[in-house]
């Protein structure tokens, strides 16, 4: 029987569809810059791993390949230096086998910075630095639209008055386990197609970076996940004022008014994360190790891979960098909402933009209950220097004038006889004298008018 030659080009055919099963075989165009997706978006993935703790069942849903492995990485080396017992966090508290977290270190810009200064009212004292709960509030307060309140223009100022109500729920510890979006699905599925292709077509330098990324992040999403976000704010103590204070400075003054024990959660009041596992040091260091690996490998291994591997890293990278922008922003919002229910209830605030400061100050006096006016004469002297000019003859002056009305229980109304001062012999000062009272005049009018 006759059997006619194969031509060579059959041959050649046949070996590369053997020897070369992906698609896309004859692509000259690489992706090789994917391989630095350790090196970017680490801040979005970063914070996405610390909310593992915040969401029930969500240190589940981190099974994803991820970009920012080495910013996450480095950022962990550095967490497992500032984890700290329970026994030096709240002494007294037992064995001390719980290990705390600061989440700011995790999530360092999500709203978790230190507050304002707060100046209390009755008692006296004053915090440089109050907790996030504050810097929270004060971003709402800021957010708020007020009323515009008539007077001498010059450089406006707002107050906003929050009356904090007793929750029945306030704890000195709690704990919030929210349920998380259903869409951190996506991202897993993307990952797990795109690693499973990469085997389908013999891409493996390609498959084992996508599956180092997935067992990476998902390890460390399930030991941060372990932990638990918990609010705790010191108790006060028997027979303490009330803890009426003003939160803030410059143009954004806060009159916070309530029990100290509502006060103290917002003022006094932290967040950690907190793990059951004495081993938390060494966990943090093993995830970190694991993370720095991962980006390293991925510069070695991904231009190794053809271009169909390639751009499937590419396609799992991108799709995870794009669920993380969208549920950080989602969260913001969603996980300040939660905190401010759980923890203060609904708050009432009421929001009033004074042309001027001394307006302005007068006002946050006026807002103090009329039955604590009495005896107080100091603390409003020192809340008025804290916030006013202190010290030039005018201005003492003015303020005498204004807390004696306040403490006599007298409307702010003036007349020429409270500007003419025979300790005043310059027009000038007399003049500054009567503008001032004109706007401690307009402060009271506001504030009757509010009642």
């Amino acid at each position: 029987m006759y059997i006619p030659d194969i031509p060579e080009t059959v041959h050649s055919q046949a070996r590369s569809l053997v020897t070369d099963s992906s698609p896309l075989p004859n692509a000259r165009f690489i992706l090789d810059s994917t391989s630095v997706a350790g090196l970017l978006g680490g801040e979005e993935a970063m914070s996405t791993v610390a909310l593992a703790q915040i969401y029930d069942r969500r240190k589940w849903l981190g099974w994803y390949n991820t970009p920012g492995s080495y910013i996450i990485g480095k950022r962990f080396r550095r967490l497992a230096h500032s984890i700290v017992s329970d026994s030096h966090v709240n002494p007294g508290s037992g064995t001390g086998s719980d290990m705390h977290i600061d989440p700011a270190l995790l999530l360092q810009y999500d709203g978790w910075s230190k507050g304002p200064v707060f100046k209390a009212i009755y008692s006296g004292t004053t915090m440089l630095e109050t907790g996030p709960l504050a810097s929270l509030l004060m971003k709402k307060c800021i957010k708020e639209l007020g009323t515009m309140v008539n007077g001498r223009l010059t450089q406006p100022v707002n107050v906003t008055i929050v009356e904090l109500e007793q929750k029945p729920s306030l704890q000195l510890q709690m704990r919030f386990h929210p349920s998380p979006p259903i869409c951190a699905i996506i991202p897993i599925a993307v990952s797990l197609i795109t690693c499973a292709m990469c085997g389908l077509y013999g891409e493996w330098y390609a498959f084992s970076m996508i599956l180092l990324g997935i067992l990476a992040r998902g390890l460390t999403c399930v030991f941060i996940g372990s932990g638990e976000l918990v609010f705790d704010h010191p108790k006060p103590a028997d027979g303490s004022p009330p803890g009426d204070g003003i939160l803030g400075c410059e143009g954004e003054l806060v009159l916070l008014k309530g029990k100290e024990d509502v006060v103290n959660a917002v003022t006094r009041g932290r967040f950690f994360f907190s793990f059951r596992s004495k081993h938390a040091c060494w966990t943090v260091e093993s995830c970190s190790f694991l993370l720095i690996f991962q980006a390293i490998a991925q510069l070695i291994c991904v231009p190794q891979s053809n271009l169909f591997g390639q751009l499937m890293f590419a396609v799992s990278i991108a799709t995870s960098w794009v669920y993380n922008l969208w549920f950080l922003s989602f969260d913001k919002a969603e996980i300040r909402q939660q905190i401010f229910h759980d923890v203060l209830g609904p708050l009432k605030l009421k929001k009033f933009i004074f042309p001027n400061r001394s307006s302005a100050v007068v006002f946050l006096l006026l807002s103090v209950d009329d039955q604590t006016h009495s005896g107080n004469v100091a603390k409003w002297k020192k809340i008025m220097d804290d916030f006013l000019p202190s010290g030039a003859l005018v201005w003492e002056i003015w303020k005498g004038i204004v807390i004696e009305h306040l403490t006599d229980g007298r409307p702010l109304r003036f007349d020429e006889s409270h500007c003419n001062r025979p300790d005043l012999p310059s027009e000038h000062d007399r003049l500054l004298l009567k503008t001032l009272l004109k706007d401690a005049q307009s402060a009271y009018a506001a504030f009757s008018g509010n009642e």
